[in-house]
């Protein structure tokens, strides 16, 4: 039986989620690529010329699978997104981007890039989480819908270290804890509310703090808020 690791932030207790499928580990297989060379070694022990960046930066960012049970709302934790490259499908190019995020599939190319996220809510199987953007450092600059964002307040920063603008009408989310090692959070961070992602328990995450119980309550009420209750045309009126 698998043994519960205590996490650093006020851990809970309870038995393991059911293990995956066979479909689903048959399914894996598809985006499975051979390892490179380098992979078999710790790329910090490599002369830099030697290094792979996209292995460099799996190696600092090696999180741990929590059980179901440990997972609680407000959680903020950090893991690997894949994303289809929309820029290659929108635009039809085949054109080979170097970009160490991008990965080449049977099914086309695959964006992958560590990503922050709130834990909003727990099921059976998965849970929900909101992600977490800067945006390339232009935080909502440029988004037409900036109220489908919430900002992120690190309660470490200090004024001279970076001054946090309320980006949208929605005022910041803040954190309650962060663990030792974790940088500050960019002040241009926001959470995408209407971007929830699914995600399996298995998946290791690094867990770098949670936020306080009113910013997570207010995070669940602005997600309650986008959320459809019923089916209404362009003049918002119900169709029954």
């Amino acid at each position: 039986p698998r043994t519960a690791e205590k996490p650093t932030l006020r851990p809970l207790n309870g038995n393991r989620h059911s293990p995956p499928s066979a479909a689903a580990n048959s399914r894996r297989h598809v985006y499975e690529t051979p390892a490179k060379p380098n992979s078999l070694y710790k790329q910090s022990l490599l002369p830099p010329d030697q290094r792979d960046p996209a292995l460099v930066e799996v190696e600092a960012n090696k999180g741990k699978s929590f059980l179901k049970a440990q997972y609680r709302p407000g959680w903020i934790i950090r893991g690997l997104l894949h994303e289809q490259d929309y820029n290659a499908t929108s635009t039809g190019s085949n054109i080979t981007v170097t970009d160490r995020f991008r990965s080449e599939t049977k099914f086309g190319p695959v964006y992958t890039k560590y990503r922050k996220m709130i834990v909003l809510a727990m099921f059976e199987d998965h849970y929900l989480a909101i992600p977490l953007f800067t945006h390339n450092g232009n935080g909502l600059a440029y988004k037409s819908r900036p109220d489908e964002f919430i900002g992120i307040k690190d309660h470490r920063a200090r004024a001279e270290e970076g001054l946090l603008q309320q980006q949208s009408r929605h005022e910041p989310l803040v954190t309650e804890a962060i663990n030792s090692g974790i940088h500050l959070f960019d002040v241009k961070s926001t959470a995408h509310v209407t971007y929830a992602l699914s995600r399996k328990y298995d998946l290791p995450v690094i867990l770098e703090g949670q936020l306080t119980r009113s910013s997570i309550n207010r995070l669940i009420r602005l997600f309650n808020q986008f959320a459809p209750t019923e089916l209404k045309d362009r003049q918002g009126k119900v169709i029954y």
